[in-house]
């Protein structure tokens, strides 16, 4: 699948109404902080547009330095749709729609083409972590989730509420699940929340089958992966209250 050009659809209901208001004001107000867009440009022209959530990266925490979860089609070469011969664009700008509508520039620290995976590094003054990781199985008969993504124009903050479903989809690929929470692209690289705020899952797109996720749990493998890969120290995931799993 090629996903071309729009990227600011929005899906769902906007921050303070629908899905919000069932999550609660503490939890609505952590994801809020969390969840940011990005999008990457070459020269002027916008390649692509999606969400991503910060997360504490490498056992360090610096106030000033901030690292961003998000999905790899940020800076895939869309030349290469999924074909085994996936490349990124060299020298593409990152930039980074932050909550209050502040933008920075990212830079892309580490990614992985097969899980659609990357980090993306951003300069900004942060109090605490932000990120809202949990490890752990769901409950697939009655865990009510909500998927959550920022539009990188207009900065409106988006949830859709469903379920996960128990199945693995239509792909070969059996780290990859779905939920019946309906996002546009904008949602793409955003959390998949239970209704505690709890990270449970990264989101990606596809409009016919529902909307498929990569676990918490297997992001953990893949981020360890990457920090033997590249030599990192450690890193320790937060859910939304800041405790550690």
């Amino acid at each position: 699948m090629v996903l071309l050009y729009n990227f600011e659809d929005s899906f769902g209901d906007l921050y303070h109404n629908g899905v919000w208001k069932k999550l609660g004001g503490r939890v609505s107000r952590k994801i809020r902080q969390s969840v940011v867009s990005l999008a990457s440009f070459s020269g002027a022209t916008r390649i692509f547009a999606c969400s991503g959530i910060f997360i504490h990266w490498d056992g360090r925490w610096d106030n000033e330095c901030q690292t961003i979860l998000t999905s790899a089609s940020l800076v895939r070469n869309p030349e290469y749709p999924y074909d085994g011969n996936d490349e990124i664009i060299e020298g593409l700008r990152i930039e980074v729609l932050l909550p209050r509508k502040k933008h920075r520039e990212g830079t892309l620290i580490h990614y992985n083409l097969h899980y659609n995976v990357a980090l993306v590094s951003v300069q900004e003054l942060c109090a605490d972590p932000q990120a809202i990781f949990k490890h752990g199985s769901a409950n697939w008969s009655s865990k009510l989730v909500a998927a959550v993504g920022r539009c990188f124009e207009s900065s409106d903050l988006m949830a859709s509420s469903g379920k996960l479903v128990p199945w693995s989809g239509p792909y070969d690929f059996e780290k990859l699940y779905y939920s019946t929470c309906r996002i546009t692209k904008a949602g793409i690289g955003g959390p998949l929340v239970d209704y505690d705020g709890n990270f449970m899952c990264m989101n990606f797109y596809d409009p016919k089958v529902g909307t498929p996720f990569l676990f918490c749990d297997d992001i953990v493998d893949i981020l360890d992966c990457l920090k033997t890969r590249y030599a990192q120290v450690s890193f320790c995931l937060f859910n939304c209250f800041g405790e550690v799993f």
